[in-house]
């Protein structure tokens, strides 16, 4: 009889944990939800929704610019199509959004990549997690720079501006050619596509000539209109539309570079966030409150409430 009682208690405690491990992972299911996370699963979806969303972003802004007259229709500089209102406040706030989701992008790849310097044995492993962790503030960096340019327009705040247009530039292309070093070395280790890391290679070295090309277009542009020796209307137009068109394609380079982390996040599972509540100090700060109310009142002569 006592036998059967045991084995009963016992039963009731493993059916009691499977309960709780259940209602655990109802919880996390929740908590899954309420962040980024209705990817949690189909984190490859990620670079492809901040791919388009950047893309709509830019082409929304261009869009009303257009329709209201406030700049040419045949390729404008980017920020050129968000110096009045309202494509410069619809600009500004689907960009910001933008920025966070590129954010989002440059932790999980650092994630993904933290993950394999884990636990696979390589060489110098402690020096490509260093790479990791730069390649974290670097993209993070091009990030802030991308927000900085759609809140600082180009007539109004011209050096906030191109602070920014050099983080977002030339911290992206940084990030690439990082990325890009990592990736090839985990190939060395079997991991990872070979088209894929030759891809990049390639998206790096048009992204660096694209950026060249705009960078001394728009410098000799610039310097020849503040010369008075013509204007993007007559003289300068073939430098003019060359430098617009190459910045497009810097921005489309970067994001194409961002879309091939489809790939690699195939392989990654999000897991839920984990809060741990000290409820001990949740009931020592209310007696402290307390404790400190009923002094107050003594030192008053009133009663505590």
């Amino acid at each position: 009889m006592q036998k059967k009682d045991t084995e009963f208690r016992q039963e009731h405690t493993v059916n009691r944990m499977r309960l709780e491990e259940t209602e655990v992972d109802e919880i996390r299911g929740i908590m899954s939800i309420a962040c980024l996370v209705c990817l949690r699963r189909r984190l490859y979806l990620l670079p492809l929704i901040t791919t388009l969303w950047i893309i709509m972003s830019l082409f929304v802004s261009y869009g009303i610019a257009v329709s209201y007259g406030h700049t040419e229709p045949d390729f404008p500089y980017i920020s050129h199509t968000a110096i009045e209102a309202p494509e410069r406040c619809v600009f500004g706030q689907l960009v910001n959004i933008g920025a966070v989701m590129l954010v989002m992008n440059v932790l999980v790849r650092y994630l993904f990549l933290k993950e394999i310097f884990k636990h696979k044995k390589m060489h110098n492993v402690h020096q490509w997690q260093h790479g990791n962790i730069a390649g974290v503030v670097i993209g993070v960096l091009s990030a802030l720079g991308m927000s900085m340019v759609a809140n600082f327009q180009t007539e109004v705040q011209r050096a906030p501006h191109y602070v920014g247009a050099g983080l977002a530039f030339v911290m992206g292309t940084s990030y690439t050619w990082l990325q890009t070093t990592i990736t090839w070395r985990l190939r060395r280790e079997g991991l990872g596509s070979k088209f894929l890391a030759i891809l990049r290679f390639v998206n790096c070295f048009l992204l660096t000539c694209f950026l060249i090309i705009f960078t001394i277009s728009k410098t000799y542009y610039k310097i020849k209109e503040y010369r008075g020796e013509g204007s993007k209307y007559d003289t300068l137009r073939g430098v003019y539309l060359t430098s617009t068109i190459s910045e497009w394609l810097v921005a489309g380079s970067i994001l194409a570079y961002t879309l091939s982390f489809t790939w690699d996040f195939r392989s990654i599972v999000l897991e839920s966030p984990k809060v741990k509540l000290n409820l001990q100090q949740l009931e020592n700060g209310n007696n402290n409150n307390r404790l400190s109310a009923e002094v107050d009142s003594r030192q008053r002569g009133t009663t505590p409430v």
